[in-house]
């Protein structure tokens, strides 16, 4: 807040900073304080902070993040690829898990912003070309996880949080009937808790479905394995595999 208002009170928190007003970034001990300025200003060099004069004056109307003047959502993740490129795809999905910008969302920001030498346009136009995630925002880091391992094979597109009956299916086919569940930390932590999983899987089991569970740790280190027991559930359905 010191630094945005030193700058004639017009600086906009951005970049790595506005990232972290947003609740997706954890600065390092090396970062700089990030500012926006969009017009010429007087004062003097700030130890500590980085100012950018960007040419791109594109969604530049500050919001306010915890009382700070900070660029949107969907800016902040296009100038975090101009400085941390490598950190878009995970930051992405950050945004994406906490309700913050959609596909379409970026697409627009992409379209706004697009013009030669645009730093942080390229970052964010691979995350959409080979975009890994379903239609439909997922709850987790586990299941955008999830997402991008059933594209990476080659398996048909999925639905996630499917309701059948009174229940919710975190990913699955509904047209085949099967279901994938993702069985995070907290999940069977008390009896009843496991009860009413036996329940629901007994309740779809009755209705036709096929239901595979997973965990984790399987996902990150098994994913081969993973894949091998979507892929017979989904050939036992009448689904091919596509030649690879």
């Amino acid at each position: 807040m010191a630094a945005t208002l030193a700058l004639d009170g017009r600086g906009i928190a951005s970049h790595r900073s506005a990232a972290e007003l947003w609740g997706v970034w954890t600065p390092s001990e090396d970062d700089p304080v990030d500012i926006i300025i969009g017009q010429r200003v007087s004062g003097r060099h700030l130890s500590g902070v980085m100012t950018h004069r960007p040419r791109d004056h594109n969604d530049l109307a500050p919001i306010r993040k915890m009382g700070i003047r900070s660029t949107t959502a969907s800016r902040t993740l296009l100038d975090l690829g101009a400085v941390v490129p490598a950190a878009v795809p995970s930051v992405t999905e950050r945004l994406l898990i906490a309700g913050h910008v959609t596909r379409e969302h970026l697409q627009r920001a992409l379209v706004r912003h697009s013009q030669r030498g645009r730093d942080g346009i390229g970052p964010l136009r691979e995350v959409l070309a080979s975009w890994p995630y379903s239609s439909r925002p997922a709850d987790s880091v586990f299941e955008l996880r999830m997402d991008r391992v059933l594209k990476k094979y080659g398996l048909p597109i999925h639905e996630t949080q499917i309701n059948v009956g009174k229940y919710r299916i975190d990913f699955g086919w509904p047209d085949v009937k099967v279901a994938g569940e993702l069985d995070g930390w907290g999940k069977y932590e008390r009896l009843e808790q496991f009860r009413q999983q036996a329940r629901r899987d007994a309740f779809l089991q009755i209705n036709g479905w096929i239901v595979v569970h997973f965990t984790w740790r399987e996902v990150i280190r098994s994913e081969r394995k993973v894949i091998r027991e979507l892929e017979q559930a989904l050939r036992s359905r009448g689904w091919s595999p596509p030649i690879r």
